[in-house]
């Protein structure tokens, strides 16, 4: 299984188990986004997750096609 499939799958349990606790699924994403920062923040440094997060911000804007560049 790949890493993003075992991501999707955890991502898709935490989003039911908030609702199931009355939090909605932006809610529980965007603590997702928040704590996977500083999880990923504690993990590689301050740089790599600055960096990481610049990257994945670049297909926000259109400026990077992470979807066909998906190497890491």
């Amino acid at each position: 299984m790949s890493k993003y499939k075992i991501v999707n799958s955890a991502l898709a349990q935490l989003v039911a188990d908030g609702e199931s606790a009355g939090w909605d699924k932006s809610e529980m994403l965007l603590a997702t986004i928040v704590s996977a920062v500083n999880e990923y923040k504690n993990a590689a440094g301050k740089k790599a997750a600055r960096d990481a997060l610049v990257y994945e911000l670049g297909e926000l804007s259109g400026a990077i096609d992470t979807q066909l560049i998906r190497s890491r």
